[in-house]
């Protein structure tokens, strides 16, 4: 085990903040920010002249490291503030139980003010100590179970100021707490702890530095408390101050500064934390100024109140002169920065020189000094020796320096305090290392002032809980960690305690150090002999098991490894471990056992992976041997391998995705090391063993979808070069691996290696080779593989036929064919002794040659010959000759045995059905190439001039079958029979018909198109295109599969038809109207313009729907190959019960209704309340499966009229679809709207005349006599319809009398009879009837005088009114405006 180091978290805005800065031009940019991590590693914190930054962590499971983002980042309050330097002060709370609660942020600054933040950015505190810049802000945090209190001291250019932590931390809670109350989070005030602390409040230290020979101090380090001895309190007395000395009885307690910096370069000084005994004069001297201040002020006119004044303000520190205990004076050399160990004895100084100086901290000497060091950073790291089960242990302590050269790009570990450098890593030369010498804080103030603050504080939430035995986790700080802004992280050191150790007393750093070799040297390895052969010799050498165990893990991860040099890595370890003895053989101890243990499961690791490396060199340097072996298949095995290499050669002959790669993975000219070591499969090949068994090497099931790959890698070579089966026995017996695993890689190869034949003889010759290796495999099993009963079956082969069943390709057919004939084979030349054979007959010999293994085999060849066929066919999508359909997703399917015969009875159907949508190809194909295959089967199995008649009546059967689909799929024409035989998806489709003809039938797969291409329209509504091509595949239905498709229209129906269907009718009856888009894509997921369509094929349905209803029972049939399983779609249609009929009428009435409204733009409140009954509007959306508990009554006489109205507004608005131009009048889209609107009419039982005479009144009102002259003939009977021509005749007439006095004159001379009725057709022009003519020259005088004839003869067949003299003298006006 080896120093490393690891990343800790990443900090994803470490670039926002670099641009935040002004920083994004500069690469070296954190050497000009200031900046602190702190210990527990939850937060960053950046500050560069007024701005700050802080980043905190947050977990990611994808990479199981913490994250750091920027969580706030801010400016000073005054904008003339710089900050000089940072601080993380990791704060304990009662809400954690491991952990800080929350991160407090020191701010220095060059006023000499100390900012505290809180991680959120919040400022709560600040106090100045000092009037000069802030130069660094550190904390120191004693050992665990110490009775040293914490504190953080302020360093400035000429002092020093030390803030307890039992005074700091107490303060910042309670500020914090404040602050969060009053924003809301704790809405109980309590007055009590509000004046417990005041903000502008804290006690502090302060020594100065002595400024003798103009002393200069760049840095400094508080070792804490220190207690002396009496003797050395004498000593230190009499040297400081001189030989008269007073020397008090009781030590003074003390703290020992060092600072660095020029005259002296480093100084060690002493600052007196304690007080002197008070003798009388003391206390007489306090007792005059007293006097003095009382008595005597009042004479001189002092103010009373200035002793209350001072008292109140905030007095300052003593400043105390701290004393000198030693000094080192070098002229030549300034101080820059010094560190202090965590234990307080150590510290590292940098200097001017490019020095690193190790300084005894207790003895004030020097202990080390390295060379060559510009500008660096320096760091001590810790640590504790590991304990192992079983194995005693002193638990040892050891100190680490780390050395960071940004010059040199280098992080060094030394050990201390005159060990060696024991690691260095390259890292960039930007980065930044930090260093912490407190933990967590505030944890022991705690408990430490439990006590002192009891009886002021029992209401106050913070230390009221705390029991006076409390236990805190305290988590372990990160000493030294480095930022690396090269790829955005934070990384940690990781330092082996045995690295501290002697190397010439440690097996383990000899081994560390061989270790550290055989990594270089596997590195720089060449393909020269002598360097493997250094290799094995340092691997040989090594002696502990935990550094091999090392090194073979990371044998197995490098994926460029060479199996020759893996090999002699893993011999020379088995060779050592066999040669060395044991400790518990050497000591016989017992507790050496464990050791033992371990030793004896690597040796078995390491064998076992020798086997297998040896294994893989075999297979990859075969020995080449000629091979003359053929198999000798039958005609029915050879038709069938002819028929897969014609099903996937138009595959193979497709060129590949990336011819590069295959160029490079099938060039002949690639050397052995490169073939090894592609795409890491050697590392592949011994991941997939279990290798902690002892003689075996089975292999781990749970990696069987990497067998394929790896098994195409390993015996690759073997195929191609080298034929040497013999030596494949030999290297499988040393190799201990179990022959059923043997034979599964084998078969594993075959099955999933890719097909790239043209011919049969190059398939059966590669068969030949399977054959040869799968029987050299089962003589490695030996006789277990034909030692079974006669009428038994194998289980050797039972477990191959296993393997063969989930085979996902069509390479698993061949396999079988070469498994039976091995098996077959050596059967035949084992003998069962029980067996007569001298009694059997010629007959029954016959008759024993078939075994119930063999059977077995037969059974499976034939359900994989079926599969196979199947699996060749869909395995490639292709596309019809002419494409129409739209196309789904489609995924390639699993073809593997296993699946299908699990699949249930209707797998084969949905797996062709999802293959046939895809190839786009037309339902009609799909019928027509069925009945053509029914013809020509039953042509040539009938010869009879009588059954060749029943044949051409079949035909013509199917024929006229044909032409009734093709006329209900609305207008398409049938494709010709040759275009059928040219299609390549109707030929692989009567194959596939060959071997499933029940699952292919073309109701079957029509079925499944229709509920796929409507399940995939109602994920996407807009998409009616997939709705259409579903109603297209339910037209082609044949009349005998009609039970299938009412049951289809059942579920399709219910699933997807239904629910949108409702929302269209809830969105127009709330609106009366169709609405915009916006409601409709609201409420039904299309727009506007969408939903007239979707009503018109939802009438399709319907139609379909209500045609399927006269259907006759229907059977189901399937392959007695498939098995049992979920249950097919067809088999659920007819389970369906039979629509009712009167339900599906009123749908199709509500639907028809719809349709009239969206694609007409009528508008009418509440159309659906309005022409169906309530009894009506109840059944909506009901069961369609179910009768109605109630009887639709009959509608009345009102509901009615309401219809009919409904019918005359449809009518109306139907007149804007006809289109005229100069030739032709284009009627036909308003006739397809009268015959919707008829048939409403029959299906609500309406009488028509009425919407007749709409039809045509509208006809004469819009100009267009002609057509409304036709329909005059069905309206002879009527009384209405010559009321409402005149009313259109008189419109006309108006116009010409309007145009000029003479023409009114002409008019009005006819009869004043005549004049008042077109006075009245003029004052009420919002008649019900209006005239698209609105000038004089667009009415024609013929025309016109026509249809006043026609109302005369109309209105003359009545009894007489007034309509009749009004008609007579309308038409003696046109007469008169003629002439």
């Amino acid at each position: 085990m080896s120093c490393e180091v690891k990343t800790y978290g990443e900090i994803r805005d470490f670039h926002k903040v670099q641009e935040y800065f002004g920083l994004g031009h500069d690469e070296h940019w954190l050497n000009t920010v200031n900046y602190a991590i702190s210990p527990t590693g939850e937060l960053i914190a950046l500050g560069h002249g007024e701005k700050l930054a802080f980043l905190t962590t947050q977990w990611d499971n994808k990479c199981q490291l913490s994250t750091y983002v920027l969580s706030w980042c801010g400016e000073l309050d005054d904008a003339n503030h710089i900050i000089t330097t940072l601080l993380c002060l990791p704060i304990f709370g009662k809400s954690v139980s491991a952990g800080a609660e929350w991160t407090c942020i020191a701010i220095g600054i060059n006023t000499g003010m100390v900012l505290f933040y809180t991680d959120a950015g919040i400022k709560i505190f600040s106090q100045s100590y000092h009037d000069q810049a802030v130069l660094y802000i550190k904390a120191y945090s004693p050992p665990r179970h110490s009775e040293a209190d914490a504190f953080v001291y302020i360093i400035y250019d000429e002092c020093l100021c030390i803030i307890k932590g039992v005074d700091v931390f107490p303060l910042l809670v309670s500020l914090r707490h404040n602050f969060n109350r009053t924003l809301g989070r704790n809405m109980h005030i309590d007055a009590t702890r509000a004046g417990l602390l005041a903000a502008d409040v804290l006690k502090y230290q302060k020594f100065k530095f002595s400024r003798d020979h103009n002393a200069i101090i760049n840095d400094a380090v508080l070792t804490g408390s220190r207690y002396t001895t009496m003797y050395d309190h004498i000593i230190e007395q009499a040297v400081n101050i001189g030989y008269y000395a007073k020397v008090a009885q009781t030590p003074v307690q003390h703290s020992m500064i060092v600072g660095v910096g020029a005259e002296p370069y480093i100084g060690f000084y002493y600052a007196e934390e304690g007080y002197r005994t008070t003798t009388l004069s003391d206390v007489a001297k306090g007792v005059i100024d007293l006097t003095y201040r009382s008595v005597f002020g009042k004479l001189f006119g002092q103010p009373e109140k200035q002793d209350e004044q001072e008292s109140v303000t905030t007095p300052k520190p003593k400043e105390s002169l701290m004393r000198t205990r030693c000094r080192f004076y070098d002229g030549k050399r300034d101080g820059y920065t010094i560190v202090l160990a965590p234990n307080g004895r150590l510290a590292a100084v940098t200097d001017s020189l490019d020095r690193v100086v190790l300084v005894d901290m207790q003895r004030g000497i020097v202990l080390r000094v390295w060379k060559g060091y510009r500008d660096t950073q320096c760091a001590f790291v810790p640590v504790k020796e590991r304990s192992l089960k079983g194995v005693k242990t002193q638990h040892r302590k050891a100190l680490f320096l780390v050395i960071y050269a940004p010059r040199l790009g280098c992080l060094e570990i030394w050990a201390l305090q005159n060990g060696p450098k024991v690691a260095a890593f390259t890292v960039t030369k930007s980065g930044q290392l930090t260093y912490n010498t407190h933990g967590l804080m505030g944890e022991e103030t705690l408990v430490k002032r439990k006590e002192m603050y009891n009886n002021l504080c029992k209401s106050f939430e913070l230390f009221a809980g705390v029991p006076t035995g409390l236990k805190v986790k305290s988590s372990t700080p990160n000493y030294c960690l480095f930022l690396d802004p090269s790829d955005n992280s934070v990384k940690e050191l990781q330092i082996p305690f045995h690295f501290a150790l002697s190397e010439l007393n440690s097996k383990t750093s000899r081994d560390i150090h061989l270790f550290r070799r055989l990594k270089n040297l596997l590195r720089d390895m060449e393909s020269n002999e002598a360097n493997a052969d250094e290799i094995t010799k340092v691997a040989a050498d090594f002696q502990t098991v935990e550094v091999r165990q090392q090194c073979l893990d990371m044998l197995k991860k490098n994926k460029k490894i060479n199996p020759h040099v893996f090999h002699k890595i893993v011999n020379a370890f088995a060779l050592s471990m066999r040669s060395a003895p044991t400790e518990a053989d050497v000591s016989g101890d017992d507790s050496c056992n464990n050791l033992n243990e371990e030793h004896t499961n690597f040796r078995i690791i390491v064998d076992n992976y020798e086997r297998l490396a040896a294994f893989y060199l075999n297979m990859k340097q075969p020995t080449e041997a000629e091979f003359d072996d053929c198999l000798d298949l039958d005609d029915c095995d050879l038709v069938t391998i002819n028929q897969i290499v014609l099903l996937l050669s138009e595959k193979s002959n497709a060129p590949p995705p990336n011819n590069n790669t295959a160029k490079m993975q099938f060039s002949g000219k690639v050397t052995f090391q490169k073939r090894c070591q592609a795409d890491g499969d050697f590392v592949d090949f011994l991941s997939i063993f279990h290798v902690e068994k002892e003689d075996t090497l089975p292999l781990l099931r749970e990696k069987s979808e990497h067998f394929g790959y790896i098994s195409g890698h390993l015996f690759r070579e073997f195929f191609e070069c080298g034929l040497c089966f013999e030596e494949f026995k030999v290297a499988a017996l040393k190799s201990k691996i179990p022959a059923e695993d043997l034979i599964l890689l084998a078969l594993h190869f075959w099955m999933e290696k890719p097909f790239r034949y043209e011919n049969c003889d190059e398939v059966i010759a590669d068969m030949s080779r399977l054959a040869a290796m799968i029987k050299a495999i089962c003589e490695v099993a030996g006789e277990r593989v034909n030692d079974y009963a006669y009428n038994a079956i194998s289980q050797w082969w039972q477990d191959v036929r296993e393997i063969l069943l989930e085979s996902p390709k069509s390479l698993g057919l061949l396999a079988a064919i070469v498994c039976k004939l091995v098996a077959v084979k050596l059967r035949s030349g084992f003998k069962e002794g029980s067996c007569d054979e001298g009694s059997q007959t010629e007959e029954e010999e016959k008759w024993e040659q078939i075994s119930h293994d063999q059977a077995q085999w037969g059974l499976l060849i034939g359900k994989l010959e079926d599969i196979s066929i199947l699996g060749a066919t869909i395995e490639q999508p292709i596309q019809s000759t002419e494409p129409i359909m739209p196309e789904l997703p489609y995924q390639q399917p699993d073809c593997s045995l296993k699946c299908i015969v699990n699949g249930g009875k209707g797998i084969v159907t949905d797996l062709t059905a999802q293959w046939l949508i895809n190839s786009r190809i037309h339902p009609s194909k799909i019928v027509s190439s069925e009945s053509f295959e029914d013809a020509n089967t039953l042509q040539e199995n009938c010869e009879t001039p009588t059954n060749k008649e029943a044949v051409e009546n079949i035909i013509s059967t199917h024929a006229n079958n044909d032409g009734n689909v093709g006329s209900g799929r609305g207008g398409d024409e049938c494709v010709t029979d040759n275009a059928n035989k040219n299609d390549p998806v109707l030929k692989k489709l009567t194959l596939l018909r060959e071997h499933f003809p029940f699952s292919l039938e073309s109701g079957m797969l029509l079925s499944l198109m229709s509920w796929q291409y409507m399940v995939y329209w109602s994920k996407n509504l807009p998409c009616l295109e997939y709705m259409r091509a579903a109603l297209t595949c339910m037209a082609e239905f044949k009349p005998t599969d009609y039970a299938l498709k009412h049951g289809i229209c059942c579920m399709l129906w219910n699933a997807t038809l239904k629910y949108p269907l409702q929302s269209t009718m809830k969105l127009i009856q709330k609106a009366g109207r169709l609405p915009k888009d916006k409601m409709c894509q609201q409420d039904i997921e299309m727009s506007a313009a969408l939903v007239p369509e979707f009503l018109e094929l939802c009438l399709k349905f319907l139609d379909h729907f209500r045609i399927s209803l006269d259907h006759s029972s229907r059977e189901l049939k399937f392959e007695e190959s498939l098995s049992e399983g979920s249950l097919p779609l067809q088999y659920l249609a007819l389970q369906q019960h039979n629509a009712m009929e009167e339900l599906l009428q009123l749908h199709y009435e509500l639907c028809s209704v719809l349709h009239l409204i969206a694609a007409l733009q009528l508008k009418m409140p509440k159309p659906i309340t309005n022409v169906f009954d309530a009894m009506e509007n109840k059944a909506f959306f009901s069961d369609i499966n179910k009768e109605l508990a109630y009887e639709l009554p009959e509608p009345d006489l009102v509901l009615q009229q309401q219809r009919e109205h409904f019918l005359c507004k449809a009518i109306s608005a139907s007149m804007d679809l006809i289109r005229e131009d100069l030739e032709q009048l284009y009627v036909e889209e308003h006739m397809e709207f009268m015959t919707k609107i008829m048939a409403l009419a029959d299906s609500w039982k309406l009488k028509k005349t009425a919407l007749i005479r709409q039809q045509a009144v509208e006809m004469y009102a819009h100009g267009y006599d002609a057509h409304g002259e036709a329909l005059l003939k069905e309206l002879r009977d009527d009384d209405h319809v010559a009321r409402l021509l005149l009313e259109v005749a008189g419109k006309r007439m108006n116009l010409i009398a309007n145009e000029s006095r003479d023409s009114y004159m002409k008019i009005a001379s006819v009869g004043q009879q005549l004049l008042h009725f077109l006075d009245r057709l003029r004052e009420s022009p919002s008649s019900s009837i209006q005239i698209s003519a609105t000038d004089a020259n667009e009415v024609n005088l013929v025309a016109l005088t026509k249809l006043v004839t026609h109302c005369f003869h109309l209105l003359s067949q009545r009894e007489p009114t007034k309509y009749v003299h009004i008609s007579g003298q309308m038409f003696d006006a046109c007469a008169v405006l003629q002439d």
